[in-house]
């Protein structure tokens, strides 16, 4: 329990600093704007994200109850993203952090995976009520140290088509893709590389063997969004992934799992100001035998921070 409060404290903090600085820096922006497209926000229910280029910073919390692991999962992703060609094209990275709250053991936390990727939005005047934004992404291996690393240690590709239209105070997005294992498990390296970092090191033995398949993931998502006032908003979506475990099937619980993964969430999203913007999800998977259920439900918690004038 004191570990818990602990965990969710240092959240606050952050997120109370990183505020604190940003208004420091750019207290001299007071502008505003009543344009709906100018202050238009589409924000991903599921990650915390929004889904067209930006200059931003986000702090996405997710709170997984009850997982197949026994266990309570705290994760905590920070994204940032500069954008260029006049909102266009922009670049990205996500750094995760798991937090572990186990039944019967030992709390534990890891990195997750870090992904790198880009944003381009190749059609349409960016003032239009509409919008379609193409994105991909490289995961790194997280490296044979399990103790401080998790996200699976092998190359992984993820791709986006994402599909947005405001009508009067509503706005659809549908979103597909997927996720590309483009490695097989790095082997362990037992030679003398002392200061050269594993992904570049030359293996001294051969892969091992999996205890799972890696599968091709396919992603489908929507939601739809309704703007009750220019700074508030309600949200509810779905999301939709084929195989039920994604990229990392487990073959020894083949028996346990459906076809297909699907989760419904409801949330709101409030805009502080041009800059601020807070947005809270509840997810709930459709799926509620618990013998093959990932877990019992989550929270997505977001506070993202434009950069720059």
């Amino acid at each position: 329990m004191k570990k818990n409060l602990r965990y969710w404290f240092f959240v606050f903090i952050l997120f109370q600093f990183t505020t604190s600085l940003h208004e420091r820096l750019y207290a001299h922006h007071t502008g505003s704007t009543h344009s709906p497209t100018a202050t238009l926000r589409f924000v991903d229910p599921f990650t915390g994200k929004r889904e067209k280029p930006a200059n931003y910073l986000v702090f996405t919390q997710d709170y997984y109850q009850s997982t197949r692991e026994n266990s309570h999962l705290y994760t905590t992703t920070a994204y940032a993203e500069t954008n260029f060609l006049d909102g266009r094209l922009s670049l990205n990275v996500s750094v995760p952090w798991n937090y572990y709250q186990q039944r019967n053991r030992e709390d534990a936390a890891r990195i997750g995976k870090t992904y790198i990727g880009a944003k381009f939005q190749p059609f349409f005047d960016l003032s239009k009520p509409y919008f379609f934004v193409i994105d991909a992404s490289i995961g790194f291996p997280s490296g044979q140290d399990t103790d401080r690393f998790t996200g699976g240690n092998y190359y992984a590709g993820s791709s986006n088509m994402t599909f947005g239209y405001l009508y009067e105070r509503f706005s659809f997005v549908s979103k597909v893709g997927g996720i590309l294992p483009l490695s097989r498990p790095q082997p362990s390296n037992l030679q003398d590389n002392d200061g050269i970092p594993y992904y570049l090191r030359l293996p001294a033995q051969s892969e091992p063997a999996p205890s799972y398949d890696f599968l091709k993931t396919v992603n489908l998502s929507g939601y739809i969004t309704y703007y009750y006032q220019p700074k508030l908003s309600f949200f509810t979506g779905f999301n939709y992934r084929n195989p039920y475990n994604g990229v990392e099937y487990s073959s020894t619980r083949d028996g346990n799992n459906p076809n297909y993964f699907i989760e419904g969430s409801i949330g709101s999203s409030y805009n502080f100001s041009e800059k601020y913007n807070l947005s809270f999800a509840y997810r709930y998977p459709l799926q509620r035998d618990r013998d093959y259920r990932l877990y019992q439900s989550a929270i997505t918690l977001a506070l993202s921070m434009e950069l720059g004038d």
